[in-house]
């Protein structure tokens, strides 16, 4: 791998961190006006006490910390249905093995996440609704699958898995470096390691390459 391959990667994985602040900050706060409009100039002195929406948030996060939070949500939210469909759908054991530790972890990433965002003062709504992002599993995407059993059902779920893991894992990587708040950086880092952990292990066949 070359210097300007591990360079490109980095940028990306920043700019769809930036792209999740923004698409948040799109979304404005339920005021009726533009988020420019809706943020009081304190927030402008100081940004890293408000959410990407403009909303007041605790003083240790910043708005990367709250992007961040609220991407993992979305995309956890939709993994773990997907994690719910192997059972009934997998004709494969090691699949099914695979997916069961997999499924718990991350419903209790998701409490911890939910904990990091009420602690932030920021509602648990979710921006990224309808949004088509890397490692995201769409709603198209869900139903697809779901139409699936057997050998299908298998190659799709794995395709699925390993590219939202991969991309866990990066925003992961890049949100220790440019969040604030310690618990959430911690997070960050045990969600990253987890991650890579559960794509190592992820069982190999035309979906799990």
């Amino acid at each position: 791998m070359t210097a300007a391959t591990v360079t490109r990667r980095a940028v990306s994985v920043a700019v769809l961190l930036a792209t999740a602040t923004l698409l948040t900050a799109g979304c404005g706060d339920g005021s009726g006006k533009p988020p420019g409009e809706a943020r009081s100039t304190s927030a402008v002195r100081d940004p890293a006490t408000r959410s990407p929406s403009g909303q007041a948030t605790s003083g240790t996060f910043n708005s990367t910390d709250i992007g961040w939070i609220q991407l993992m949500i979305a995309m956890d939210d939709q993994t773990t249905v997907l994690l719910g469909l192997v059972p009934g759908h997998s004709s494969d054991t090691g699949v099914e093995k695979w997916a069961k530790p997999v499924a718990i972890a991350y419903r209790d990433e998701l409490v911890q996440l939910r904990k990091l965002l009420a602690r932030a003062g920021v509602p648990d709504t979710n921006p990224h609704q309808g949004h088509d992002m890397p490692g995201m599993v769409t709603e198209d995407e869900l139903r697809t699958i779901k139409g699936t059993k057997g050998a299908a059902f298998d190659t799709l779920f794995l395709a699925a898995m390993r590219d939202h893991l991969d991309q866990a894992a990066k925003i992961a990587h890049s949100q220790r470096s440019a969040g604030a708040d310690p618990a959430a950086k911690r997070l960050a880092a045990s969600v990253e390691k987890t991650s890579l952990t559960w794509r190592a292990r992820l069982p190999k066949g035309s979906g799990g390459r």
